[in-house]
């Protein structure tokens, strides 16, 4: 077992990607292939609420067979019994997630701002909490690739980039998973205050309350790819 490749879960305890198993106090602890895939689904999404209806077909990959709640609590249940120094948290509704350990982090707090500020992406907070999901953040790389000032665009949907430019197939994916509440990348086509059109890659995720497990913000994320959609329409036009 390679331990450049485990994946620490906690004090003492590890997953190993490769050999699929974990490690424990130094000993590799055999489990059953149901607690196998649960460990391995949980790995794959450490930190995010995932539904026990999701994890129930993670686990039995049969859709013909009948969703019961309880096999996954109980399957939770006998996990946290044989590896008590793994950390999964429930939360309302039916949802669970695995902490991932991390070694030393430091409180970014009081820097937050000034590192967004620093990235070099583009980046908007909204708030769905709030009537038509406002802006409420926006970074300085977002004011200098659009050229609005903060104070232009907080407080108002990020819809008016689009200007009348309304009929993008993305908008209505970036509509769908806004209500789903799901992580979603496409590119749009969003416009400059002076009218200048600027392709962007655009990813947005939720943020959860880790507490209540409500939604609270979604974080947008835009990178600029006129450059490369115009190579795309040049190499159109020749074929």
């Amino acid at each position: 077992m390679d331990a450049n490749q485990l994946i620490k879960l906690s004090e003492n305890c590890y997953w190993s990607p490769s050999d699929e198993a974990i490690v424990q106090d130094n000993i590799t602890e055999l489990l059953p292939v149901t607690m196998t895939k649960l460990i391995k689904f949980f790995v794959e999404n450490h930190d995010r609420p995932i539904s026990s209806v999701d994890i129930f077909f993670a686990i039995w990959d049969d859709y013909e067979k009948e969703y019961n709640a309880k096999n996954v609590r109980n399957l939770i249940s006998s996990l946290r019994k044989k590896i008590p120094l793994i950390n999964i948290n429930n939360y309302y509704g039916g949802r669970y997630v695995l902490k991932k350990y991390r070694d030393n982090t430091p409180d970014i707090s009081d820097y937050l701002i000034e590192i967004l500020d620093q990235a070099k992406n583009g980046m908007i907070i909204t708030d769905p909490n709030i009537s038509d999901n406002p802006i409420v953040f926006v970074n300085e790389a977002f004011t200098e690739m659009f050229g609005y000032l903060p104070e232009e665009v907080i407080g108002r949907n990020s819809r008016f980039l689009q200007g009348e430019d309304r009929d993008q197939p993305a908008l209505d994916k970036i509509r769908a998973a806004i209500k789903e509440e799901k992580d979603i990348t496409v590119t749009v086509r969003n416009y400059t205050k002076e009218g200048q059109l600027v392709y962007n890659e655009l990813s947005i995720s939720p943020i959860f309350d880790k507490k209540t497990e409500r939604i609270k913000y979604f974080l947008g994320i835009e990178k600029n790819v006129t450059a490369i959609q115009d190579i795309i329409k040049k190499i159109k036009a020749i074929v």
